[in-house]
């Protein structure tokens, strides 16, 4: 755990932030680039498509137990400089094999795993560094500065990514993309790294052994930790909802409702400012009601947000202020949660243990989303995307249940 006072100096964090940030823009620019790619470039099937996010999702799922105890005993600025460095590689040979002509399917599918593990492995070692370097007080606070500079530049990969492909094409999409990755392992230079915590002791030598001798010391950390088997919980209840509703949002709004995409884009762009209002408001929203209702709050908020979609009759101003609404409302909702999620994660288990608790949290989180994907595409193809949809508003109301009922005090 971090000691009272040991808060992280400003100047490093600004650099984490950074680094943040712009390794969110690479991410997201990567979500964009590459199903382009295989799009536009190498004409994919809509099988050939999923598959690419099946690629990302379980590599991330089976890859999460096992990164949380590398990160538990590597240091926290090497994993997350590595990560960057890596991902800019993969990403620098997809450009290189589009410039020659050697691009393939194959190719895509390596490199969607490859950054989804890699993305896992920043993330986790990102909160441990937070988790070490801040005292538990100002956690919220340094949480919410992150996503709101996340969510800044998600908009603007959103918002500059099309352009960029448009323009130049996938060469200058995935050469763009791959620079980013290393501005960020830059921006962490100097950095301070506290030393990772020593591990328990391990009386197999075998690295097999080891290793789920160390995975299975995260999974008990949550199951004795009433309040951490709630966030697990959250975690998969979110994930199935978000899921369901990513396999229908946009057959609903542009084909089912008929919205112009052009239209769709503007009315996207708009989560970024819901998601910068839930972040300014996160910390205060802790500290006036306590984490785990400020949890339940957000949750509600995205809950209503979700219900705002399957409400839409019909491509009009009415509709598109529904759909505003929800970005904003929902946007804004999660964002909350995720900060005080993010904080619980930090603070609820030794310094040892963090980056494996939360691996083993984000790892039913995965296997959730894989489950709601193929749910949501067996219901929305039976019972419709609008039935898909409130579905998903149901289980997001679920999640906000959760949170009031176990998570209003704290362990």
């Amino acid at each position: 755990m971090t000691e009272p006072g040991r808060d992280a100096a400003p100047r490093d964090f600004r650099h984490v932030l950074a680094a943040e940030a712009v390794s969110v823009f690479g991410s997201m620019l990567s979500r964009l680039a590459i199903p382009w790619v295989a799009a536009l470039l190498l004409v994919a099937t809509p099988w050939q498509m999923g598959w690419l996010r099946v690629a990302e999702v379980l590599a991330a799922a089976l890859g999460s137990l096992l990164l949380g105890s590398l990160v538990d005993r590597w240091r926290k600025r090497a994993v997350m400089v590595a990560s960057d460095v890596l991902c800019a590689a993969v990403l620098a040979a997809l450009a290189l094999l589009t410039a020659t002509g050697g691009l393939s399917f194959t190719a895509l599918l390596f490199a969607a795993a490859a950054t989804g593990v890699l993305r896992m492995a920043f993330e986790l070692a990102r909160s441990a560094w937070l988790a070490q370097r801040v005292p538990a007080g100002q956690l919220p606070t340094r949480n919410a500065q992150l996503s709101m500079a996340a969510s800044l530049s998600e908009t603007a990969a959103f918002a500059l990514g099309g352009w960029l492909f448009q323009a130049g094409g996938a060469l200058v999409a995935l050469a763009v993309d791959a620079f980013s990755y290393a501005v960020s392992a830059l921006c962490l230079r100097g950095v301070a790294e506290p030393a990772p915590a020593p591990p328990a002791a391990v009386a197999a030598s075998n690295a097999l052994r080891r290793f789920w001798h160390d995975s299975a010391e995260g999974l008990r950390a949550i199951a004795e930790r009433p309040a951490l088997w709630a966030l697990a919980g959250i975690e998969v209840l979110l994930a199935f909802a978000m899921s369901l509703t990513d396999t229908s949002f946009m057959i609903f709004v542009a084909r089912d409702i008929g919205f112009a995409t052009g239209w769709l884009g503007m009315i996207f762009a708009c989560g970024g400012l819901g998601a910068v209002a839930g972040a300014a408001i996160a910390p205060a929203l802790g500290r006036r009601f306590g984490p785990g209702r400020a949890m339940a709050f957000g949750l509600a908020a995205f809950a209503l947000g979700a219900a705002f979609i399957p409400m839409v009759a019909s491509a009009s101003l009415a509709g598109a202020v529904l759909l505003v609404a929800h970005q904003i409302v929902g946007d804004a909702g999660h964002t909350v949660h995720d900060v005080h999620d993010r904080s619980w994660r930090q603070t609820a288990v030794p310094a040892a243990l963090l980056a494996r608790a939360d691996a083993g949290l984000r790892f039913a989180g995965q296997l959730a989303m894989l489950l709601g994907a193929l749910a949501g595409g067996a219901l929305a193809t039976a019972l419709g995307t609008r039935t898909a949809l409130w579905l998903a508003t149901a289980l997001a109301a679920a999640a906000s249940l959760l949170a009031a009922v176990a998570l209003t005090r704290r362990p």
